[in-house]
């Protein structure tokens, strides 16, 4: 016997459409979550993607610049006018009533000079080279020390195994090419690790960068160099709100003197080991950028020599690692920070379009490891690094 209302077997209406929307919801929360863990799950790959596209936007963005279609020569001293003699309708009166003279008469009748420069603004550029204001002269090298960071792809290998802790780097630098003044930065990093067995580090670690640098030169005495960013640096395995780090520079230059400039400004690193470097020195060189060249400029000196016009040997130092926001054992999430200092001996050679490629090969040495939750801190062994870099 069923109750009232049931006896062939069914639930009353109300009853039926309550179980329904109770079904329905359920599948609406389940739909919800797969959607949230789908989320989580591709969040590197939405960066990798979001990365990609502001590559695009800033690379065309930087090689649209606004040139004219053709060269073309203008006098600087004399502009025709409509009303000048020769105007076209006088050149077209002329070639009518003597067509002979007007097709074979002799050009130094016309009153017209030949300018002995062609103004920069009519100039295209090609490969990238400067347009210069004058092609009939060569011009002088400016030597001065107007660029601290550039544009540099880097290609790094750091052997380690075992306790040892290696490297192999994909890394771009988020700054201008050295022939820019002003414009959007972007830079991706890929860091390839082996060892410590004794630290449990992720096999990878990532690196994406936004920025805005700018240069410029107030009269003949001062330049500067200003630059910022934001970046996002982790492993991504979980959470990268820790790995968000703004980044930047603020240095200027003094010219008192053709041979020598004075350096000075702050480097905004924002690690764990180390927040601010100052910036400070000198660069010694030759007022046609000749032979020897003294960058002595802390936290990057360098000193170079001029083989050929093409052609450098130079030796350098620097300040290498990062801080990475990364995932431990049992989803313990913490922030790792790598410190070492690099003695690089190099040889760069000036391609046709305008860049540099450069092997580099170094001495690693005072390297460290530490963890800003864990406090954990491991020292390693010196240990050498093979470089190739391209820089603009």
């Amino acid at each position: 016997m069923y109750p009232r209302g049931l006896s062939n077997g069914t639930f009353p209406r109300p009853l039926r459409l309550g179980f329904m929307h109770t079904i329905k919801s359920s599948k609406t929360l389940d739909e919800t979550t797969c959607l949230m863990r789908l989320w989580i799950s591709s969040e590197p790959l939405l960066f990798a993607i979001a990365w990609i596209a502001g590559v695009v936007v800033a690379a065309y963005s930087t090689s649209a610049q606004d040139f004219p279609p053709y060269l073309s020569v203008q006098s600087p001293t004399e502009t025709y006018s409509l009303a000048s003699p020769y105007s076209q309708t006088a050149i077209e009166q002329t070639a009518t009533e003597s067509p002979q003279n007007a097709l074979t008469g002799n050009l130094e009748d016309l009153e017209f000079e030949i300018p002995d420069s062609i103004p920069t603004s009519k100039l295209r550029r090609i490969d990238g080279a400067p347009a210069e204001s004058d092609p009939m002269h060569s011009t002088r090298t400016d030597a001065r020390y107007r660029v601290y960071r550039s544009s540099e792809t880097i290609t790094g290998f750091m052997p380690g195994d075992g306790e040892q802790f290696g490297w192999l780097d994909f890394t771009s630098m988020p700054y201008l090419a050295s022939s820019q003044s002003s414009g959007l930065t972007t830079a991706m990093g890929l860091h390839l690790l082996s060892g410590p067995t004794s630290v449990p580090l992720p096999p990878r670690l990532w690196d994406f960068a936004l920025g805005y640098q700018t240069r410029n030169t107030l009269g003949d005495t001062f330049s500067y160099d200003l630059a910022s960013s934001i970046g996002v640096y982790s492993d991504f395995e979980d959470s990268a709100r820790e790995g968000v780090r703004p980044l930047g520079h603020a240095v200027g230059s003094l010219h008192r003197h053709e041979t020598l400039d004075w350096i000075f400004g702050v480097d905004y690193v924002n690690r764990d080991d180390y927040k601010i470097l100052p910036v400070m020195g000198f660069s010694w060189h030759h007022p046609l950028g000749e032979a020897w060249r003294f960058d002595l400029v802390y936290p990057r000196p360098r000193i170079q020599y001029a083989l050929s016009d093409t052609k450098r040997l130079y030796l350098s130092g620097s300040l290498g690692g990062g801080t990475w926001d990364i995932e431990m054992p049992k989803q313990i999430d913490d922030v790792m920070t790598y410190r070492d200092y690099r003695l690089l001996f190099g040889h760069e050679q000036l391609t046709p379009g305008g860049n540099i490629a450069a092997t580099e090969i170094g001495l690693v040495f005072n390297r460290h490891l530490q963890m800003r939750h864990s406090l954990q801190q491991v020292d390693f062994d010196d240990a050498f690094v093979f470089r190739m870099v391209a820089r603009r």
